[in-house]
């Protein structure tokens, strides 16, 4: 593996991206976090790539303390951990992917069925609107990348609509470990399409308040995001060899 080190990186474009997202309302020490995770989700940090402290805080221009309480809380979340040779960025295997996404499915399974039966009029009309919009994006053929963030969205919505705070704090934690995997499943063109279609079973069934529905469609779109994933895999190992 090529290291990057973290003085090669453009932290100034990314601080800029996290600015957009939060505005100046961050501590320095969640500032620095958010660069990380970042540089992470941009493929600038890959995984299993080590981290050296002192190479960050020069990078990030902060101090010890509010760096250390960065990297102690992507520690806490599981996107760091600590090796014989120091601080890496946490490098899923395939066993590890397949139980991450056992995992969430069975979280969201839980959240689609929560929002076909609990939400409000005004949640379920978002969730509505969003895969609407999410259509018309596919049809007009926007960046992967643009299609991933609206993907995001759309779960989002379901998530909080469910009115589940514990399902909400645990599929948040399995938010920071998924943004280790890399390159969105949008990238594979036939996939597009399919997620359109599963996402409209999604919301058709939330939109009915059809609870056993709307669990399994989920259920089966995360069962075929997880088999894109292993092929997007697959296809960056072979590249990796050629």
């Amino acid at each position: 593996m090529i290291r990057v080190k973290a003085k090669m990186i453009n932290w100034t474009e990314l601080n800029t991206i996290v600015s957009v997202r939060h505005g100046d309302r961050l501590s320095t020490a969640s500032r620095c976090r958010h660069l990380i995770m970042t540089a992470i989700t941009t493929g600038a940090l890959p995984p299993g790539e080590r981290l050296i402290e002192a190479d960050l805080g020069h990078a990030l221009n902060v101090s010890r303390t509010p760096l250390r309480e960065a990297l102690a809380a992507l520690k806490a979340e599981g996107v760091l951990h600590h090796d014989s040779d120091g601080l890496r960025i946490r490098q899923l295997g395939w066993h590890d992917i397949h139980d991450l996404y056992e995992m969430r499915s069975t979280l969201e399974g839980m959240a689609a069925r929560g929002a076909a039966e609990k939400s409000s009029a005004a949640e379920k009309s978002v969730i509505n609107s969003i895969a609407t919009t999410e259509a018309r994006l596919i049809e007009r053929g926007d960046e992967p990348d643009k299609l991933a963030q609206h993907n995001s969205r759309f779960h989002r919505a379901i998530l909080q609509a469910a009115q589940n705070p514990f399902l909400i704090d645990a599929l948040n934690r399995l938010s920071h470990l998924l943004v280790l995997l890399g390159t969105t499943a949008y990238s594979l063109p036939r996939r597009v399409s399919s997620i359109e279609g599963e996402h409209h079973a999604i919301n058709m069934a939330i939109q009915s308040g059809d609870g056993d529905g709307a669990e399994a469609a989920m259920k089966t779109h995360l069962s075929n995001a997880l088999t894109a994933r292993l092929e997007l895999l697959s296809i960056s190992d072979q590249q990796d060899m050629d």
